[in-house]
């Protein structure tokens, strides 16, 4: 009978160590069929700030470079380097101050709300260990931009004007990148940084252009495909 290599037989004897010692979470395997369900937090810097100045001497003020953004998203992975992503947000857009010699003073603040949809590209997936995985994502989006007047007051008290809400809607478009890490078999840590193309036709909580930059980071639950 035909013997076995030394080094054959070292080898089959630590294999299943070798094994246990690397875990289940380090096991090489593909995304499809895994969807990640998560939260992120950050900050949306935006790359316009005018003031547009409107006749009648009415002015919007106080637009922030930097507003505080809060995410929920979703993705499922039809292929092991290809996802669908849906996301929906709240930026905020800072103070406004509405002006005018006729009507008063009125302050509140405003929002920006975009709801997206685009491709996640996870190029490693399959090839790396889970917990290291780049990605490139875009699309579109639906974005409602909205302020809210909270207080102030009128020339003439007796009168009534409403602004207390207003808000525009258009289409705009988003692309980004970033980092996620399966620190388990359920848990995913996330971080990115995306930029989103806002531009109405019209302004709205005295800007038209509300794009920028959204830094972002947060945790998803993986739900594995079994």
């Amino acid at each position: 009978m035909r013997r076995l290599p030394l080094s054959m037989l070292l080898l089959l004897f630590l294999l299943p160590g070798a094994k246990s010692v690397l875990g289940e979470s380090q096991v090489i395997r593909g995304n499809r069929g895994n969807q990640l369900l998560g939260v992120r937090i950050g900050l949306l810097h935006y790359t316009s700030s005018d003031k547009q100045t409107y006749p009648e001497g009415v002015v919007f003020s106080g637009a922030i470079e930097n507003g505080f953004v809060a995410e929920a998203f979703y993705n499922y992975y039809f292929l092991d380097q290809l996802g669908l992503e849906i996301s929906l947000g709240n930026a905020n857009r800072g103070d406004i101050v509405f002006e005018s010699d006729s009507i008063g003073r009125l302050f509140g603040a405003a929002s920006v709300y975009p709801i997206a949809v685009g491709l996640k590209l996870t190029p490693l997936s399959g090839i790396v260990r889970d917990h290291y995985q780049p990605f490139l994502s875009a699309g579109g989006a639906l974005v409602i931009t909205r302020e809210l007047f909270e207080g102030g007051y009128l020339t003439n008290p007796y009168d009534y004007y409403d602004l207390s809400t207003k808000s525009k809607t258009d289409v705009g478009w988003w692309v980004g990148g970033g980092f996620e890490s399966y620190v388990s078999s359920t848990i995913c840590v996330h971080s990115s940084l995306t930029y989103y193309g806002i531009d109405y036709s019209e302004p709205i909580a005295g800007n038209k252009d509300h794009s920028g930059y959204r830094l972002a980071f947060g945790i998803a639950y993986i739900f594995r495909k079994k």
